[in-house]
């Protein structure tokens, strides 16, 4: 008797003991799961999320919960990367779109009356370009709860990119009048403001996201933009944001095209080149990367290097007619005549209002000495855009080779009068056609306007001190020489210049 009251004992206690284990083992589980939503949420971190969340399900692998929460965070993941593409699916990315899908379907059935499934439905809809869809789950997830904002917000993320814009800001008062805290809606109402160019605005929403989440790389990422957008581009912001966003995130591709793009526009190509090149290491299909890493090609006159790029755009997105015209652009550049004019009747084909495809349709006609083809494409390029100043200005060209300088004084005018952008282009070859027809006060009025108003273009300041000798105005003629010497220190024809003086 006393051995079976203490074999009883030692059961029990061992039946404890596995008790306490299985207790202990679902706390775990249960705080790895915690971990796990925490960096979701919190930290936008979808990666070692799931590494938490899969740690539970190690641990307690039937718990209904962290089975849901693992698919939720699993279809989310591909929401964000289908969000992120900027070219058409490939079938791979199609099938991940669609298992999410099905994840969504997974999540429906097994809590169907959360709206987490529909949430997530949605946005893979949206992804996809289907707005009645994504429409349709986005609002189930609200009819089962009213008062989730982020269903809100994703349902206004879907009208704006329906073109529906005061709907959508709209959708996002709402979720901010349910949750003041929303990141997600503060930094959409960020964008939006952004794309309709209310900076002011913009600049407000998103920093109110950065407060609720200091870490919040999406809004780090668009707030850069703003300082690239503003009137005064404020180089050193954005620079400083787009790193802050790749400490957070060192695989956000799109926050080195954004460095990529400072340098760029502050003419710095080889810098720019190289942040290019790490957003495409990171992403060998980030089609945006591939086009700007080929203007950046062009810039510094690597034609083969650009034309290469623009070629791997074109495999990601075959019908992409901007990248067709730029292809050309370069053949152009090159005399390559036959692929430039292959790859602009492909950007016609694929979009016919573009009038720069008809400008270089024109240049391309021009240079083989088709006059009429040219000039029918410049007629289509100022047909679509009356205030076209390269097609006003090709017109004159062609107007000057065939002997007809009154009508090329009259095109380079038109030129002049559709655009402030560098007027010297025109206005030179325009002076020299005004001296050859006698016109010579009327040249150095056109020449001395662009010198009064600070033009560092050295053929302007060249051309007035002609003109000015010729006119006999020797004091202008001073002046442009000093100013020409300063901008072409190293020109041959400064001596000429001073021995005429």
């Amino acid at each position: 008797m006393v051995a079976l009251a203490v074999s009883g004992v030692l059961g029990a206690w061992e039946f404890g003991m596995f008790i306490k284990e299985s207790w202990d083992v679902r706390a775990t589980a249960a705080n790895y799961a915690d971990v796990g939503v925490r960096l979701y949420y919190d930290e936008n971190n979808i990666t070692v999320a799931k590494e938490f969340v899969e740690k539970a399900l190690e641990l307690s692998p039937d718990n209904a919960e962290f089975l849901y929460l693992d698919a939720y965070i699993d279809g989310m993941s591909e929401v964000r990367r289908l969000f992120n593409l900027d070219r058409p699916y490939t079938a791979e990315e199609l099938d991940a779109a669609y298992r999410a899908v099905a994840k969504s379907i997974l999540l429906e059935q097994q809590e169907p009356d959360k709206p987490e499934a529909y949430i997530l439905r949605g946005q893979i809809y949206a992804a996809l370009k289907e707005r009645g869809r994504a429409i349709i789950a986005l609002e189930r997830a609200i009819a089962l709860a009213p008062s989730n904002d982020f269903a809100v917000m994703r349902l206004g993320v879907v009208e704006y990119g329906a073109g529906q814009t005061d709907k959508a800001l709209g959708l996002f008062d709402e979720a901010l009048a349910l949750n003041p805290k929303s990141k997600w809606a503060h930094l959409w109402k960020g964008i939006v403001f952004s794309d309709t160019k209310k900076l002011t605005e913009a600049r407000g929403a998103l920093s109110r996201a950065l407060e609720i989440d200091p870490r919040f790389d999406l809004a780090l990422y668009n707030l850069g933009w703003i300082d690239l957008k503003e009137k005064k581009k404020n180089y050193a912001g954005a620079e400083e944001l787009f790193r802050k966003a790749l400490s957070v995130n060192p695989s956000y591709k799109e926050a080195l095209y954004g460095l990529g793009m400072v340098y760029g526009y502050q003419n710095q190509y080889e810098i720019a080149h190289g942040y290019l090149s790490k957003a495409l290491d990171l992403d060998p299909g980030f089609l945006t990367a591939w086009k700007w890493r080929g203007i950046v090609s062009y810039e510094m006159k690597n034609f083969e290097d650009a034309i290469s790029d623009f070629s791997e755009g074109l495999a990601l997105d075959p019908s992409n007619a901007d990248l067709f015209v730029r292809r050309a652009r370069v053949s152009v550049l090159t005399e390559n005549y036959t692929d430039a004019l292959d790859d602009l009747l492909l950007a016609k084909k694929f979009n016919p209002k573009n009038p720069r495809t008809f400008l270089y349709l024109g240049q391309v006609y021009q240079s083989l000495e088709q006059v009429d083809p040219a000039l029918e494409a410049l007629r289509q390029a100022l047909t679509l855009n009356p205030r076209y100043a390269d097609a006003h200005a090709l017109v004159a060209k062609i107007q000057t080779d065939q002997g007809l300088p009154e009508d090329a004084i009259k095109s380079y005018q038109e030129a002049i009068n559709s655009t402030r952008y560098r007027q010297e282009r025109f206005v030179v070859p325009l002076a020299g056609l005004l001296i050859a027809q006698g016109r010579s006060g009327e040249a150095y009025e056109e020449l001395n306007r662009l010198a009064s108003e600070g033009s560092q273009a050295p053929d302007v300041w060249f051309e007035l001190f002609n003109v000015s000798v010729r006119t006999g105005n020797l004091t202008r003629a001073k002046d442009a020489l000093a100013e020409f010497v300063r901008l072409a220190p190293a020109s041959d024809k400064i001596e000429a210049m001073r021995s005429q003086l």
